[in-house]
């Protein structure tokens, strides 16, 4: 259980399995470079810029280019991803995300970097471990662009006290050395293993984050 009062950030990763669908509208209210230092979030956005031109992706403002009109469709990160993690984690306990002061879920995302739960995104087809920017592995792209500096950058700025780690093995090479690096700001950092259990380990990653999505206290 958190502890009342206690600021705390989940990090899961994205999946592969998405939702259709959307509207072309886009919302950047809960776009997460709004709880970063504007540098970061700059920075962020431009690394984002540099992926979709990569893929030849349209370009819209969730890769921050202003465009007042695009053919692409979006949808809160939420409610896009439908793999096996997400698929655990209950409507009430997305609900209760959207609305406490306290606790904050992040992914880790081959195609944004870092988003807010509850961010519009587009549908994409991006993976950290099969994709390449420049001949370099997307997990390996994200951590020499110091992904785990933008992390560092929330977690400071939004006054986290406790970060509990849910990614895989490659998203965690993303943000490389998160760990050590937390430890040292003070951070309590509680990383969540599976090992052995294989794509299995995705049930049961969701079903922790919604057990402790539903067990914590806001003041």
């Amino acid at each position: 259980m958190l502890l009342m009062g206690q600021k705390t950030l989940i990090l899961i990763p994205c999946c592969g399995s998405k939702n259709p669908g959307g509207f072309p509208s886009y919302d950047g209210t809960s776009c997460i470079v709004n709880y970063l230092s504007p540098n970061v979030g700059k920075r962020l956005m431009e690394l984002r810029r540099q992926v979709a031109m990569a893929f030849g992706e349209e370009l819209g403002p969730d890769v921050g280019v202003a465009i007042p009109e695009t053919q692409i469709s979006y949808m809160r990160a939420y409610e896009r991803y439908c793999g096996k993690l997400y698929s655990r984690i209950t409507k009430s306990s997305w609900k209760k995300l959207n609305s406490s002061q306290n606790l904050s879920l992040i992914i880790v995302s081959a195609f944004y970097g870092i988003l807010r739960h509850d961010e519009f995104i587009r549908s994409y087809n991006r993976a950290m471990n099969i994709d390449k920017v420049n001949g370099v592995l997307l997990k390996t792209w994200w951590r020499r662009q110091d992904l785990c500096d933008f992390l560092l950058d929330y977690v400071t700025k939004n006054e986290i006290k406790v970060v509990h780690d849910f990614l895989s093995i490659n998203y965690s090479e993303a943000i490389w050395p998160l760990r050590s690096r937390a430890k040292e700001l003070g951070i309590k950092y509680i990383p969540h293993e599976y090992p052995g259990e294989g794509s299995g380990s995705n049930y049961r990653r969701g079903e922790d984050v919604n057990r402790l999505i539903q067990t914590s206290k806001d003041c």
